[in-house]
């Protein structure tokens, strides 16, 4: 039997944001783009932009061409607000006065194709700019004469005393941080630790498991070399091109003084011939309080060989599909409700709904 699968993550927002999760992030293993800073002394505790540099990446997805692709010239990064007044980049495409002692621009190479980025070079919290909330961090691009948006959320937290944040680390073959297995990245290592907030410290004691969302429940990840690969000592999870079918979720799950996290992973395989067109009813990821999202999946075959504009695809008969819902928060499956009645009060209860779609052909 052939199974593919296909992961579609819906999020809550209100009119007028748009989200496409696919947002490409450069940081040094065991740090990540939280700013928690201490309530009493000001001073930011994780992650230091100033001596560890993130750099920001779109990565639209192109399902017909199987790929990651890259946008047209022109896109522009903004901070907060997708409005004019809000864009980081002049009309030159350089960064504005404004930005300039936070951002830098650059580029990344990645499967041989060449991305703009952004680079975080400074904390974007401080004790003279105190943010009380999650700072964005958007690009809007166009491909094929489409427009998309991605979007980074830099979690921002005041804390004082134990308070705990489950990290995970995405490094790959071709040394970026995306979840892509492609013909230059041969693997994705996933790096999991829990630090404590206030002063982003490791907890070592933290006991850390991977799962993988298979036949509509979690199953511990068994090491399997050259396939799946554990390392309970270093907290890491190395995934090989046999081991994610399509698109794929797991979860890493963080257990420590009778309290548990859960994060959410979603690696793609690039080489599969057949792929799935999820059908849905809306545009993108972001469902409005008007909404109710439903799905009208087709596989399709890819046929190599061609440019990536001209790639030729057939529509791919007899296979059977199956749903499966996820809440973003925690992982757990969800019930009560199936994949046509997905709506807006739903997401913000669930904090964001990962649809996984399963197409089984004999």
């Amino acid at each position: 039997m052939n199974n593919i699968s296909k992961i579609k993550t819906l999020y809550a927002y209100e009119d007028g944001d748009t989200i496409t999760p696919r947002m490409g992030v450069q940081i040094a293993t065991g740090h990540g783009l939280q700013q928690f800073y201490n309530a009493e002394t000001h001073d930011v505790t994780n992650t230091d932009f100033g001596t560890y540099h993130a750099t920001l990446f779109p990565q639209p997805y192109s399902s017909r061409a199987g790929s990651v692709v890259v946008p047209a010239a022109g896109g522009q990064w903004y901070f907060n607000n997708i409005a004019d007044n809000a864009g980081i980049l002049d009309s030159g495409g350089a960064i504005k006065a404004a930005f300039q002692d936070r951002f830098e621009v650059t580029t990344v190479v990645m499967n041989g194709k060449t991305f703009p980025a952004l680079t975080i070079k400074a904390n974007l919290v401080n004790s003279t700019n105190l943010i009380s909330t999650d700072i964005y961090i958007y690009y809007v691009g166009q491909y094929g004469g489409k427009q998309f948006t991605c979007e980074q959320c830099i979690p921002v937290q005041s804390v004082v005393g134990d308070a705990y944040q489950l990290m995970v680390s995405v490094t790959g073959a071709n040394g970026l941080g995306d979840e892509v297995l492609s013909d230059d990245n041969d693997y994705i290592l996933y790096t999991a630790s829990l630090q404590m907030m206030s002063t982003g410290t490791s907890i070592n004691a933290a006991v850390i498991t991977f799962e993988h969302f298979e036949n509509g429940a979690w199953t511990t990840v068994a090491n399997n070399a050259g396939i799946i690969e554990i390392n309970s000592a270093n907290k890491t999870m190395k995934l090989y091109e046999a081991a994610v079918n399509g698109s794929e979720l797991f979860r890493v799950k963080a257990q420590y003084n009778g309290n548990t996290w859960y994060q959410l992973l979603n690696p793609t395989d690039e080489h599969d011939p057949y792929y799935i067109v999820d059908g849905c009813s809306i545009d993108g990821d972001t469902v409005k309080n008007t909404d109710t999202v439903t799905f009208s999946p087709k596989v399709y075959k890819r046929h190599y060989g061609m440019n990536e504009e001209d790639e030729d695809v057939t529509v791919s008969e007899g296979w059977a599909f199956t749903y499966s819902l996820v809440a973003q928060k925690t992982g757990t499956v969800i019930t009560g409700f199936d994949q046509t009645g997905i709506t807006y009060e739903r997401l913000v209860a669930s904090g964001g709904i990962a649809t996984r779609i399963q197409a089984s052909k004999q």
